[in-house]
């Protein structure tokens, strides 16, 4: 067994970068300390779950939070002896994307399947969670019995399944996921697979049609009772012919926030030996830029409570605008590499414009327009002088110049109150 113990210098050390964002008391080490010694006291009484999780509201469906500083630190080391002894890892976004381009730009004849499971974490068993982790026996049994703690709080408080917001909802998601992904990859008909979370796309030759698909994922060893979209714009098949090189685009679809389109046309690449590859132009997703602009709007709605905002307020919008059109850095306090984000680090495949500046277009109208009812609030609020230096962002110069941004962990607790 690969696991650290449940005791106070392990618990210190579980603390996550997202963590030290949302709890302040992280931050001091006597106060971490006092916190970590509580926390490996309650695990050994098996009360360190009892009234820490609390349900919120995202986008309309229920998520839950550890509301007790002591139970996250259990919750991160629970993760971490579950991760060390699966090696359940999501896949890398951007590798991810890269290898499907790579499929996608091939000249030959390929069908694309895009696929969404139902209320995914939602619909897990937790039972047959436990079953198959008592039967493979890779954890210890204190990991086990902290588990089962956790697993009869979730029954007192009416979650189910695996509760959204719970980082352990992920890990155990992925190790329940692993037969059905290996199945899916190792049909010969696959070229590519991937999934992130409950979404997935297959790039597969033109023998696997989209009924022959419906069936393969019948007998593929998908979880019991989840179950897949059949309709709606989740779903999606294409049939690609090969590349007859005519101008036009052949299909498009989404996935992790990119749209991608397929032309008919082909190019020559290669410098010593030239060989044709398929135009593929790359784009943001229409919901993803929908989701920006909303940001934006509840950005400057967040400082139009009164009829003029104090300096205080713009230094806050100023943030929060900063990091909607610029590049920032997460730093990890795990051995977890450091992660850039930001609107260049997430859409740094793309090659289309459009959508950035669409954004910028619609940002340029929230502050100097004259017609919505939104402007003409921000107008009353915001002087032109301070509006006009607010215009000096721009989602376009964020990503092409890379600009970059630093924050502290107060500002990232800051900026997304706007919008959390």
């Amino acid at each position: 067994m690969n696991e650290k113990a449940y005791v106070a210098g392990n618990l210190r050390k579980a603390v996550r970068y997202r963590n030290l964002i949302k709890i302040d008391d992280f931050k001091d080490h006597t106060t971490l300390e006092s916190i970590a010694t509580f926390s490996a006291s309650d695990i050994k009484s098996n009360a360190i779950w009892n009234g820490a999780i609390s349900n919120v509201k995202v986008k309309g469906k229920d998520a839950w939070t550890i509301s007790e500083p002591k139970t996250v630190l259990a919750h991160n080391l629970l993760v971490s002896n579950i991760q060390r002894n699966y090696s359940t890892r999501c896949n890398d976004r951007k590798f991810t994307i890269q290898l499907l381009l790579t499929h996608i730009k091939d000249s030959y004849n390929y069908s694309v399947h895009r696929l969404d499971i139902k209320s995914f974490y939602e619909s897990f068993d937790r039972r047959e969670i436990l079953r198959k982790l008592k039967s493979d026996s890779p954890l210890s049994t204190k990991s086990l019995k902290v588990l089962e703690s956790l697993f009869e709080e979730l029954n007192v408080i009416g979650a189910k399944g695996l509760p959204r917001g719970l980082g352990i909802s992920s890990t155990l998601s992925e190790l329940m996921m692993y037969n059905f992904d290996s199945n899916i990859r190792s049909l010969k008909e696959v070229l590519f697979y991937a999934r992130f979370v409950d979404d997935i796309i297959v790039i597969s030759t033109p023998a696997l049609n989209k009924s022959m698909m419906s069936q393969k994922l019948n007998e593929s060893g998908l979880p019991h009772v989840l179950e897949f979209h059949n309709t709606g714009d989740k779903v999606f098949f294409s049939q690609v012919e090969k590349a007859p090189n005519k101008k036009g685009k052949l299909t498009s679809f989404d996935f992790l926030g990119y749209e991608f389109h397929i032309e008919r046309s082909e190019t020559n690449v290669g410098k010593n030996v030239e060989f044709k590859r398929r135009n593929v132009k790359v784009s943001i997703a229409p919901n993803k830029i929908e989701k920006l602009k909303k940001r934006l709007i509840s950005s400057f709605c967040a400082v139009l409570s009164s009829n003029k905002a104090s300096q205080s307020d713009i230094l806050l919008l100023n943030k929060r605008l900063k990091f909607l059109t610029k590049n920032f850095l997460l730093e990890s306090s795990s051995s977890a590499p450091n992660v850039y984000s930001g609107i260049y680090h997430n859409y740094n495949f793309i090659d289309q414009y459009d959508g950035l500046k669409e954004l910028d277009c619609f940002y340029q109208n929230l502050l100097f327009g004259k017609r919505s009812k939104l402007s003409k609030r921000i107008k009353r609020s915001l002087s032109f002088n301070t509006r006009k230096g607010l215009a000096k962002h721009s989602f376009m110069r964020g990503f092409v110049e890379r600009e970059f941004c630093r924050f502290s962990y107060q500002d990232f607790s800051d900026i997304k109150k706007a919008w959390s």
